[in-house]
């Protein structure tokens, strides 16, 4: 309990620590364009990318993309969910920004999110991502079940 009540005696600047960019430390060759994308996300919003570094490269192409068509878009949150990329936007022309999004979501069902290597949806006790066959089997994951296995 003690260390609970240290840490909470550090002073921490919440608004601060929300509007700073968080590029990931292994941006890489990726890291401008992860930037710019964490620099569309609004004050308040958390300026955080909460995927792999296997979906950077998808992340780069759709900013990109984005940008051409509309270079004011907004960004709102960028992230894994279920095993495949979420990516919340706004800005003009929403369906063809909405077409490139839902490709880059798909693109990622099908890419390692911790390498980049063609990829498919596994499981690791309840946690599902889209892993390569190396990293299922170094990272523990499982092939998903179908859900014909019940007969």
């Amino acid at each position: 309990m003690a260390a609970i009540e240290a840490v909470r005696q550090v002073p921490v600047d919440l608004e601060r620590m929300t509007n700073a960019l968080h590029v990931p430390p292994d941006a890489g060759e990726y890291e401008e364009a992860l930037r710019a994308l964490l620099e569309r996300i609004p004050d308040g919003w958390g300026r955080w990318i909460r995927c792999g570094p296997g979906w950077y490269p998808i992340l780069a192409e759709l900013e990109e993309r984005l940008r051409e068509i509309d270079p004011d878009y907004r960004v709102l949150q960028v992230k894994e969910k279920f095993g495949t990329l979420r990516f919340y936007w706004s800005g003009r022309n929403r369906e063809a920004g909405d077409r490139v999004v839902r490709e880059a979501e798909a693109a990622s069902a099908r890419t390692c999110e911790l390498c980049g290597e063609p990829g498919k949806l596994r499981i690791r006790r309840n946690w599902m991502q889209t892993v390569c066959d190396g990293c299922a089997l170094s990272e523990g994951f499982n092939e998903v079940p179908d859900d014909d296995d019940d007969d």
